[in-house]
């Protein structure tokens, strides 16, 4: 593990789409239980789909900067990107040796390189092509057991594995529960491999 470093992270976006736009960025490393929180101004009004916001709890006025609560909270990405690389550059790894750990993963590190590209930043994106998906995870363990289960959403997951989430569809909780239904895979999988 040492040559590597793993990170759980969970974004809330503006829209299902890849036009959309991150407003909610949390990422927690592993190997400190560190973790932190961004919320970004969106880039692109025009793909601001309020079906995502009744979903994520995100206020279209706060994001469009017209309360001062939004203007203090979500702030313009690019410093921020600055901010979460040198968070990120603590474990004294380079890109390629960085995992990410999500539900969904692919979406939100899909998301996570379009943010860096139109804050023309894509040549210091902060992962590698590694990546490991907690559905993935279930879904290939039941592939193998030949029993599937209704679903394999995070909140369906949480209660599988009985761990709580403070408060869905926030990045900040849905990162932290993705890192326990996490840890009980990997309890479960040695469990299984030391039989």
């Amino acid at each position: 593990m040492e040559n590597y470093a793993f990170y759980c992270c969970d974004t809330e976006t503006t829209s299902l789409s890849l036009d959309g736009d991150i407003i909610e960025l949390s990422i927690l490393r592993m190997s400190d239980q560190s973790q932190k929180t961004w919320w970004f101004k969106p880039l692109n009004h025009d793909t601001i789909d309020p079906g995502a916001l009744r979903v994520n709890g995100h206020k279209l006025e706060d994001l469009l900067w017209q309360t001062k609560e939004g203007r203090d909270k979500y702030l313009e990405p690019a410093p921020q990107l600055i901010e979460i690389e040198n968070w990120l550059a603590e474990d004294n790894m380079p890109a390629e040796k960085r995992f990410l750990i999500g539900h969904n993963c692919s979406f939100d590190k899909d998301r996570m390189e379009v943010l860096w590209t139109r804050c023309q930043a894509k040549d210091s994106f902060p992962f590698g092509r590694r990546y490991l998906d907690t559905m993935i995870v279930e879904l290939f363990m039941s592939y193998a057991k030949g029993e599937f289960d209704e679903g394999y959403s995070l909140n369906n997951l949480t209660k599988k594995y009985g761990v709580k989430n403070e408060k869905a569809h926030s990045a900040s909780a849905d990162t932290l529960a993705t890192k326990k239904v996490f840890e009980k895979q990997v309890e479960l999988m040695k469990k299984l491999l030391s039989r």
